[in-house]
């Protein structure tokens, strides 16, 4: 169990405070709240009973969240199974965002077995049946739940029902990026996701492992107390299944298994899972009789005829202060002021936070290679024809194109080890594994040296043959990559403004023998403002600062230097700018007027530069092409597919072509594009549509190599976009770096592979 608070389905009475009406429905009591917002049982204009969920005052106050949650609620709207509940509207624009699902006159989970006690086989058996059925509807429509856990699983007569389908996401993403810290339920997140890397399809199969434990058990599979011992053995130790009946240890057991490779994929669940009977014998009914234990069917038919409370006539107690009479018995009466709520001081402050980092590919100089590897005996490569996008363009003659090649590789090692965003630094490959940052051997994988302080586990560049590294505490190091011995370290402490103090590090550069950081800063309590940011830069031999330049409004993420110039976005309010700055002085140079949209201005996302012209992107899927000299705007394209999606790192350019990949800023797992600009006038010559979140590697021989967050690689033909074939890396991000035509990539088996490319004519 979570110290979260359990939402629950009998309503309570309103309290002050509590709005009478969001959008066209009309509120009549409480359903319970979470870590996005309260939930309130409501009415439509005819009468159907819904659960409104509105999300609390400071995510409403983040754009960053609200560009999330507008693309979840799209997800959201395309899953339809007997086994969720559908969501029927949603206003994400509202002053207040919210949303209204189906109301489920359920028990949570929960609830039901912290009251009544664990649950016989057949009835978890039954459960199991109804929740892979729901993942099966779920993840059919490109979503991962990502936060599967009792409090989200509502027991109905008629089967079991997922709530929160990838909208409790937003929040936790905003709250990871703003806090640095995995956001979750303890005991329920699977161990890639406490590791830091992508989640799939099967993270949820994970979390239906441990509810169904839960249910045959009463207690987590991985134990309780702290949330950072029960991650641990979720993590390192196997789980604790006493008590849980034979006939389900074997399924959960597999469900559980720290590789998400080797859990039974959702059909095959759905397949083993209902072939439960229930009390009368009949096989896969859901009926209350059937399929729940005896005292819960009874809470959840009493819930199921509880009559949904009737307009109530209002009556005034005071001249000023309306009073709502709510509900049925117990009847409450709550006063509330209404109208628009009192000012606060802004949450936009802390909109950004530790931004969702792209491993970006080492690209060499224009002209070089930039290979990914297939790991041969690992996962078997898989070619297929025709396009998988909508490269709309023809064939070359001549040389091979990228629609007349394959792709060949060859395995040269495997290490023990499980990087994140690993880096060739030299002849050695630098990553972070388990919070240590560490080195490999690049030619053997042997392991070269770990760095003995466990707090700078984050790599952020090489400058005059030292690899900086950055802590949560704001500590910068200088490291010797021959031996892993500090040359020196920084506390924030020397870029942190007198009356505040360090927050996060939100993107850190090295270029130029200097180190760039962009960071958040708290103000003291009772202040305007929560926080504020600055640039600063370091000295990369020695550490010391060489300037600060304070940013009163919200800086994004993303940052770039190029030619003695600091790129960098700020959102203002009056819309967002993109800035440049000296590099060696910090005075600004230029400032370009983006977007004067303040209530959707759009993040700054992903920066290059080529020719005298910066090209950056935003999460508003606008590309701005801006003359690097002077600031002036050259041209701007939008995309005209459906929907926003923001420019992902890195943006190439090549041959008067800017080439991008667009994805959700949701989740990695939403489907993508990589598209293809004219440099010159904005002109959109082709787009292909990927599977999941693309990320490109660069060109090679008239081709572009782009992998995907579904762990597959493809080749897309650089005049056209024609990408006739995709090879299977990974059953995740493979999260691949590139240098002299090898590749250092996950082979989504815990282990880093390295390997050598070539792309031949067929």
């Amino acid at each position: 169990m979570t110290n979260e608070e359990e939402p629950v389905q009998a309503f309570t009475p309103l309290e002050a405070g509590d709005p009478v009406r969001v959008g066209p429905y009309r509120i009549v009591g409480r359903l319970g709240s979470g870590g996005m917002g309260r939930v309130y049982l409501a009415r439509s204009s005819g009468g159907r009973a819904t659960a409104v969920k509105v999300v609390h005052d400071e995510l409403a106050e983040d754009p960053s969240f609200r560009t999330r949650f507008r693309r979840e609620v799209a997800a959201a709207r395309r899953v339809t199974g007997p086994f969720t509940a559908p969501l029927v509207d949603a206003d994400p624009d509202a002053d207040v965002p919210w949303l209204a699902t189906a109301h489920v006159p359920g028990l949570s989970l929960g609830a039901a077995v912290a009251t009544h006690g664990v649950w016989p086989e057949q009835s978890v058996r039954a459960l199991g049946s109804g929740l892979a059925e729901a993942l099966e509807a779920i993840h059919r429509a490109h979503v991962v739940h990502r936060d599967l856990k009792p409090s989200n699983v509502l027991l109905a007569p008629d089967g079991p029902r997922v709530i929160d389908f990838g909208i409790s996401v937003a929040a936790d993403d905003t709250k990871m990026t703003t806090t640095g810290a995995v956001v979750g339920s303890p005991g329920y997140l699977p161990p890639e996701q406490l590791v830091g890397r992508e989640v799939g399809p099967a993270g949820d199969v994970f979390a239906l492992g441990a509810l169904l434990a839960y249910a045959a058990t009463g207690t987590g599979a991985f134990g309780g107390g702290p949330a950072y011992g029960v991650n641990y053995r979720v993590v390192h130790e196997n789980p604790d299944l006493e008590g849980l009946p034979d006939g389900l240890e074997d399924v959960v057991t597999r469900c559980l298994a720290k590789d998400p490779r080797q859990r039974p994929a959702v059909p095959e669940l759905i397949e083993e899972l209902g072939r439960w009977e229930g009390a009368d014998g009949a096989r896969g009914t859901f009926t209350a009789g059937t399929w729940l234990p005896a005292l819960v069917a009874a809470d959840v038919t009493a819930l199921r005829v509880a009559p949904l409370p009737e307009e109530a006539p209002t009556t005034t107690a005071d001249a000023d202060l309306p009073t709502v009479t709510v509900g049925t018995a117990p009847t409450a009466v709550v006063t509330a002021r209404l109208g628009a709520p009192p000012e606060r001081p802004s949450f936009a402050a802390r909109l950004r936070g530790a931004a969702r980092r792209r491993p970006t590919a080492v690209l060499a100089a224009a002209g070089s290679l930039v290979v990914l590897a297939v790991v041969a005996g690992l996962l078997l490569p898989r070619a297929f024809s025709g396009s998988s996008g909508s490269g709309n363009g023809t064939g070359s003659t001549g040389s091979p194109t990228a629609a007349a090649k394959q792709l060949a590789v060859r395995q040269q090692w495997s290490g023990d080890v499980d990087f994140w965003q690993p880096v060739v630094v030299g002849d050695k490959v630098v990553g972070s594994q388990d919070g240590l940052l560490k080195a490999l051997y690049a030619d053997s994988g042997e392991q070269a040296w770990t760095y003995d302080d466990p707090s700078a586990s984050s790599f952020e560049g090489v400058s005059d043959g030292l690899v900086v590294a950055s802590s949560e505490k704001g500590t910068i190091h200088g490291i010797d990559p021959a031996g892993g011995n500090q040359v020196w370290s920084v506390d924030a402490k020397a870029h942190t403004a007198p009356g505040t103090t360090f927050h996060l590090y939100t993107r850190v550069v090295v270029a130029d023998g200097t180190v760039y950081v962009n960071a958040m800063y708290d103000l003291p309590e009772g202040s305007e403002r929560n926080g504020t940011y600055a640039v600063s830069a370091l000295d990369a031999a020695t550490g010391r600062l060489k300037w600060t330049r304070a940013i009163e409004h919200t800086l994004s993420n993303a940052l770039a230097v190029v030619d003695g110039v600091v790129y960098g976005g700020v959102r203002e309010a009056d819309g967002s700018y993109f800035h440049a700055w000296d590099a060696d002085t910090g005075d600004q140079l230029w400032r370009y007027h983006a977007s004067a949209s303040p209530a959707y201005a759009g993040e700054l996302t992903a920066i290059t530069v080529s020719d005298g012209t910066v090209y950056f992107g935003d999460s508003r899927t606008v590309l701005h092409a801006v003359d690097a000299r002077r600031g002036t705007k050259l041209w701007t394209y939008e995309p005209d597919d459906d929907g926003v999606e923001e420019w992902l790192e890195p943006l190439v350019v090549s041959d008067g072509v800017v080439y991008g990949g667009t994805g959700g800023a949701t989740s990695d797992y939403e489907p993508g594009a990589v598209r293809a600009v004219a440099a010159d006038s904005g002109r959109a010559l082709w787009t292909e549509h990927t599977e999941r979140e693309p990320e490109l590697h660069g060109l090679l021989d008239g081709s572009v190599l782009f992998s995907t967050k579904a762990g597959t690689l493809h080749t897309a033909d650089a005049r056209t976009g024609a990408s006739p074939a995709a090879t299977r890396l990974s059953s995740g991000d493979p999260d691949a770096t590139f240098e002299g035509g090898r590749v250092y990539f996950d082979g989504g088996d815990g282990r880093l592979h390295a390997g050598r490319i070539s792309l031949t004519g067929r």
